[in-house]
């Protein structure tokens, strides 16, 4: 039956190795967004085409309208009905079309409804399974929500070092690494796998706190801190 070692209890730490976890349920990316063409259906381009062929219809009406006031006599008075609906609706119409054709939308990195399996604990030289489950944000009006392809995985570990001059410091260290990537064979459940493991050296003995990290890899910054930390139960 695999026992618990007391070195890393979160509740009894002597040796102030205590990792402040944080896990959170949603999470939204750091990186600036990105922007894309707003897709349109069949039906709204065909909204669209009636709404741009009422402006043209308006304008080449006051267009007639200024013609038939070139006649002269009582005719000009058309000059009043057709130089306001040209211009107007001609300007009208071009905003329409640049507008429409310029549209675009944030993509926004996201995820909610997070959840990290971690299994039973943690045993240094063997293999230790982690999946994150979450689900796709929905989308907000002006942007769509994404969830990131990859995301990194970090195996650490928290302990005491002894300096040459006699004192101690607190130091992280990275065991291991690994790449999830994102599994969305299922349209309402995302699942990030990895599997990381740490080989044995000469400080295991000491007291230490194994914790492992999430982080953002559409930042592509080595040093940006995590936005999900759990820690691990040591077995031996």
């Amino acid at each position: 039956m695999p026992q618990r070692h007391t070195s890393i209890d979160l509740i009894a730490d002597p040796q102030g190795l205590h990792v402040q976890e944080q896990l959170p349920t949603e999470w939204t990316s750091d990186a600036p967004p990105a922007t894309e063409r707003v897709s349109r259906s069949v039906t709204d381009w065909a909204g669209w085409l009636v709404a741009l062929a009422v402006l043209v219809f308006m304008a080449v009406f006051g267009f007639q309208a200024i013609t038939w006031a070139l006649a002269g006599g009582w005719q000009w008075l058309w000059l009043g009905v057709g130089v306001p609906m040209f211009a107007v609706f001609s300007v009208l119409g071009v905003v329409f079309v640049v507008t429409t054709l310029r549209e675009r939308r944030r993509v926004r990195v996201a995820l909610e409804n997070l959840s990290l399996e971690r299994g039973e604990g943690f045993r240094v030289g063997a293999p230790l399974d982690l999946r994150l489950r979450a689900s796709v944000p929905a989308a907000s009006e002006g942007e769509r929500s994404v969830a990131p392809e990859r995301i990194a995985v970090r195996l650490m570990r928290r302990r005491m070092r002894r300096d040459a001059d006699g004192g101690a410091s607190l130091v992280d260290e990275c065991r291991d690494e690994a790449i999830a990537p994102c599994d969305d064979t299922r349209t309402d459940r995302l699942v990030y796998a990895c599997t990381l493991s740490a080989d044995a050296d000469t400080d295991d003995t000491a007291p230490a706190q194994w914790f492992v990290t999430l982080h953002d890899m559409t930042l592509h910054n080595e040093q940006a801190p995590p936005f999900l930390t759990a820690g691990l139960s040591l077995l031996r």
